[in-house]
């Protein structure tokens, strides 16, 4: 018992430091956590409460208007909000459609859960998701890292280096002070409301026509490998999705030109695609697409993956073209 204690003793005495620094982290992250989550539910509600809000208003479009009939759910992010128009699609295809984006705030893992409650046996769903959401990299998303904090599932299911990550980049003058009335957050409140959608759940071209955002993007970004927890999600959603007599297809989004052209890109880009293919989810994106769904900045709306009116209808004839492809291969 004598040489166990003068063994702690001198471990110690040899750690100490390392011991306070260990013992300050648990304690300085466990009183983030508690405070993120006492801001998350309290007056502040973060921003992703638009995203259920959008969600639930879409589902109530769906039962007003195809209660009963199967549709082709284009669901996503925000980027099929802007990027698809729901009423051309349908007449392309010459079949019901629902546009279902969403928006990338509250993570993937939110996204895929509110489309399996919005979906019906004999559905068709095609997800186009920002590949920067497939990446599942809390850099690039303000909420994402928050949210991989306060979402179990989310956190358990990120690496270490991705963990870590979440609690560096959580937005703690968000947390503690909320959103400002910047110029940039009246953009927010003034479009992404639900009288902003049109009948068929995409933004109206009047919205985004009478509401120009105070910037454009500017920043090009890099291309970003897919997760292997974000191909797992995919897999159970696919599966979950079988299970309802519903086939999923998913369309890599648009995507603002610059990097697109260099060799590096193109490669992970192709790789994004193989990979998927080798999880079993049908990948309506070839790898050779990239430079058509690659836009110049005068399509952009206030994002580097909204699209405006002009270059929705060239995405959306884009995703008519592909689907008819995919049809055709079915049948043969």
């Amino acid at each position: 018992m004598e040489a166990i204690k003068d063994n702690l003793t001198s471990f110690t005495k040899q750690n100490g430091l390392r011991i306070v620094v260990v013992v300050f982290s648990f304690i300085l992250t466990t009183c983030a956590y508690m405070a993120a989550t006492l801001r998350f539910e309290g007056d502040y509600i973060h921003r992703h409460q638009w995203i259920s809000t959008f969600a639930d208003y879409k589902k109530e479009l769906r039962e007003g208007i195809y209660p009963s009939t199967p549709v082709l759910l284009i669901a996503g992010d925000s980027t099929p909000l802007f990027g698809i128009d729901a009423g051309i699609l349908s007449e392309n295809l010459g079949r019901p459609v629902l546009n279902y984006g969403l928006g990338a705030a509250s993570g993937l893992s939110t996204i895929l859960t509110e489309t399996l409650n919005a979906v019906k046996s004999g559905d068709e769903v095609v997800l186009i998701v920002s590949d920067r959401l497939l990446a599942e990299n809390s850099e690039l998303y303000l909420n994402q890292a928050l949210v991989n904090i306060l979402d179990h599932d989310e956190f358990a299911a990120a690496s270490l280096r991705n963990r870590i990550s979440s609690f560096l980049f959580t937005p703690w003058d968000i947390i503690l002070f909320g959103f400002g009335d910047s110029v940039a957050d009246k953009h927010f409140h003034n479009v992404y409301q639900t009288h902003s959608l049109g009948k068929l759940g995409d933004m109206k071209a009047n919205v985004i026509a009478s509401n120009t955002p105070p910037k454009l993007p500017n920043k090009i970004t890099q291309a970003y490998p897919v997760s292997k927890s974000a191909i797992t999600r995919l897999r159970r959603f696919q599966k979950d999705l079988n299970d309802m007599d519903v086939k999923l297809s998913l369309l890599l989004s648009p995507r603002m030109r610059g990097h697109t052209e260099r060799k590096r890109y193109v490669s992970v880009f192709s790789d994004n695609i193989e990979a998927l293919r080798t999880a079993g989810v049908r990948v309506l994106t070839s790898p050779d697409d990239v430079s058509q769904i690659s836009f110049d900045k005068q399509y952009l709306y206030d994002f580097d993956t909204h699209l405006n009116t002009t270059g929705r209808a060239i995405f959306t004839d884009y995703l008519s073209k592909k689907i008819l492809q995919q049809d055709r291969k079915t049948l043969l």
